[in-house]
């Protein structure tokens, strides 16, 4: 069993540490789960007791890592699954927040015990040359039996997609929300238009969006709602720590909403919040 994976792109290595980022403030661990061409990261996959959403990250090998190699225990496997602290992995990898680092490499390796090593080399101001920083972050080796609880999620079939330029008004809006109502119900319809409604006792609260991007349309819908917690919502949005700004919303109606952001073409952040009963 072997993994080691090279960054160089400064870009790209702060990318990376924001997705990790994001998801250490979701859950406290999470899985990796390393294909031959594919990374994902997974939080919160059991939804019954958390207050925080299904989050996870899928990652092209080839988008972040000019070298990425991985050997699975056996021939007839296709991948190496991990779990370890979101915290402890974010921690090490902060270093790649600051300048001068040249690259970062990842090695799961065993010392005293299995790791992941983050091995970032770092040109300091008071130095001509780089020094390898170092950090063993402990993990444990799923065996294959197991790997039925750690399945990467499927996208939901959603009947309307609309994407949102920028997603700040929205995160905003939702912080203030969730003190209104313990649930919000979204709805997008076959115009563009997104409502955002709370409802509690004394009132009833609507923001809408309008003119925005239809992405996508099944069958015949011209509209679709649900609600979902509001917590929920409010945790992942709270949590983002990537630049990017552009949000795509999908609703599967009285189901679930699926929330996608795509970092770059191949490197995706998702959540699902499912629906609650009002």
């Amino acid at each position: 069993m072997k993994f080691r994976a090279l960054m160089q792109d400064s870009l790209y290595m702060r990318e990376f540490q924001a997705i990790v980022a994001t998801l250490a403030k979701l859950a406290r661990d999470c899985v990796m789960i390393l294909g031959s061409r594919q990374m994902h990261f997974i939080v919160n996959e059991d939804q019954s007791s958390t207050a925080s959403p299904l989050v996870w990250a899928s990652i092209a090998a080839e988008e972040y890592f000019p070298e990425y190699r991985m050997e699975a225990a056996r021939p007839d496997q296709e991948y190496i699954v991990l779990s370890m602290s979101s915290a402890s992995l974010g921690r090490a990898l902060s270093v790649l927040r600051s300048g001068g680092v040249n690259n970062c490499k990842l090695k799961l390796q065993r010392i005293q015990f299995p790791c992941i090593s983050v091995i970032a080399s770092v040109l300091l101001s008071t130095s001509t040359e780089a020094r390898e920083v170092v950090h063993d972050v402990p993990v444990t080796i799923i065996p294959a039996s197991d790997w039925s609880a750690y399945v990467v999620p499927k996208v939901p079939n959603s009947q309307l997609i609309l994407s949102l330029p920028t997603l700040r008004l929205l995160r905003s809006l939702i912080d203030k929300l969730k003190n209104v109502s313990p649930s919000l119900e979204f709805q997008v319809n076959f115009d563009g238009e997104l409502n955002v409604i709370a409802t509690s006792e004394m009132s009833t609260v609507t923001s809408r969006f309008q003119k925005l991007l239809l992405r996508s349309l099944s069958g015949s819908q011209q509209e679709a709602s649900c609600s979902v917690d509001s917590r929920k919502a409010s945790a992942f949005f709270g949590a983002l720590q990537v630049a990017n700004d552009e949000l795509t919303i999908g609703i599967d109606r009285d189901h679930s909403i699926h929330l996608q952001i795509d970092v770059r073409q191949d490197v995706v952040l998702h959540s699902i919040l499912p629906a609650v009963c009002i």
